[in-house]
C-alpha cells in the first residue's frame, strides 16, 4: 500500500507571516507554495507523511519535499476527474530521490511502480496495485488538507494572485471545501 497525507499533531498557532510582495515577473505560484510550505513546517505540527514500497516512512517534510507534489497535485486532480490515471509523481529532494509511476489497469486499478533515483535505497516491491478511488481520494485529500492547513496557518499567502490564479487554472476550487 502507498499512503501519502498530512497530519497535524495539536492545535496548531498562525505563525508571523513575513509580509513579502510577489513579482509577477520573477515569482509564479511555485514561489508562493513553497513559502507556504515553510510556515506549515516552522509550525512543528504538521508533518508529510509517505510510506510504502517497503518503507513505512519516506525522509519527506513539510519544508523541501511537500512544495515539489503539491505544485503537481492539481494538474493530476484535473486528469483524474476526465478518468486519466497515467501519470508521474516525482519525489526529487535529497534523501528521497524516487518515482513513482502510475499506469491504468483493469477493473478500476492502479499499477504503482516506484523508481529509486538514488543508490542505497531500492523499492520491496518495486511495483504495486491500488484501486483508482483509493489514489484519487488520497490525492484530493492531501491536496485538500493543505488548503485547509494554509488557511489556518497563513490565510495572507491564500489570497495573493499568483495562488489564486494557480488553483483556478485548474478548475479544482470544489476542494476548497474539502
Amino acid at each position: 500500500m502507498f499512503r501519502m497525507y498530512l497530519q497535524h499533531k495539536n492545535n496548531f498557532d498562525r505563525v508571523t507571516i513575513e509580509v513579502k510582495e510577489y513579482d509577477d515577473e520573477f515569482d509564479d505560484e511555485t514561489s508562493v507554495i513553497s513559502d507556504i510550505c515553510k510556515y506549515l513546517h516552522q509550525t512543528g505540527d504538521i508533518d508529510f507523511i509517505v510510506s510504502g514500497f517497503g518503507s513505512e516512512r519516506w525522509p519527506v517534510d513539510c519544508k523541501f519535499d511537500l512544495p515539489l507534489i503539491i505544485r503537481e497535485l492539481p494538474e493530476i486532480i484535473q486528469n483524474l476527474n476526465i478518468n486519466e490515471y497515467n501519470f508521474c509523481l516525482g519525489f526529487y529532494e535529497q534523501g528521497v530521490m524516487r518515482e513513482i509511476i502510475f499506469s491504468d489497469g483493469d477493473d478500476g486499478k492502479l499499477q504503482l511502480e516506484c523508481k529509486s533515483l538514488m543508490h542505497g535505497w531500492s523499492p520491496s516491491p518495486s511495483c504495486i496495485i491500488m484501486e483508482k478511488s483509493t489514489v484519487k481520494k488520497m490525492i484530493e485529500e492531501l491536496f485538500g488538507n493543505f488548503i485547509a492547513y494554509s488557511q489556518m496557518v497563513c490565510p495572507e499567502l491564500m489570497s495573493e494572485k499568483l495562488f489564486k490564479d494557480w488553483i483556478f487554472r485548474y478548475n479544482i476550487s470544489y476542494i476548497f471545501n474539502a
